[in-house]
């Protein structure tokens, strides 16, 4: 696995920046970047979630290799086992593909019955969601409601910002969610890293 240093250096380069670019917009000091670059120093959950928001990447970015392959394929049989290993007592997340140099992000989005997610999505990019089993009900900041069930695809602007309801108490709710990374927050990382997390009053 390449080192996070190094993924940091790559991604830094691929955007044509300098090691005082970065420093400067980040607040961070030149000589930690060229220590964090090199593999001599480690770096705190905040300022790596700083640096993900500031290279637009999402966190787990730094920890997984991108693929040589530029196309990401996920089987209906890969869904079928991260809808079983993802918990199921809450609404929870999984990463469907990972790269890079991502612009869109989709997660497979479990809700148990008569559960919601806990916050608003907060994001400063449009959402394509598609419901694969059950029913939701989306909510907006302003209270406003809409009903989807199966089959059916929703697409909105990031603001007012949303969240989801399972509209039923007797089945679980499966959805995908298309957006622009990064999505999930700082207590979210550890579990990130393996592809997928629980959603928390916490999460943002």
């Amino acid at each position: 696995m390449t080192a996070l240093g190094t993924r940091i250096r790559e991604l830094r380069i691929n955007k044509g920046l300098t090691m005082e670019q970065v420093a400067n917009d980040t607040g961070l000091s030149t000589s930690f970047i060229s220590l964090l670059e090199r593999n001599k120093v480690s770096i705190s959950v905040d300022n790596l979630e700083k640096l993900a928001r500031y290279f637009d990447v999402h966190m787990i970015h730094f920890f997984n290799a991108p693929g040589e392959n530029p196309v990401f394929i996920t089987r209906m049989e890969q869904i079928d086992e991260k809808l079983h290993a993802i918990d199921s007592s809450q609404a929870s997340v999984a990463l469907l593909a990972n790269s890079s140099n991502a612009r869109i992000e989709p997660l497979l989005v479990k809700v148990a019955p008569g559960k919601e997610e806990p916050h608003f999505r907060q994001h400063e990019a449009d959402t394509l969601m598609v419901i694969l089993e059950g029913s939701a009900t989306l909510i907006s900041e302003k209270g406003e409601e809409t009903l989807l069930n199966k089959g059916d695809i929703a697409y909105y602007v990031n603001f007012p910002h949303r969240r989801v309801s399972n509209a039923s108490k007797e089945s679980p709710l499966v959805f995908i969610s298309i957006t622009a990374p990064p999505t999930s927050s700082l207590d979210d990382l550890i579990q990130a890293r393996q592809g997928s997390w629980v959603m928390s009053e916490s999460s943002k």
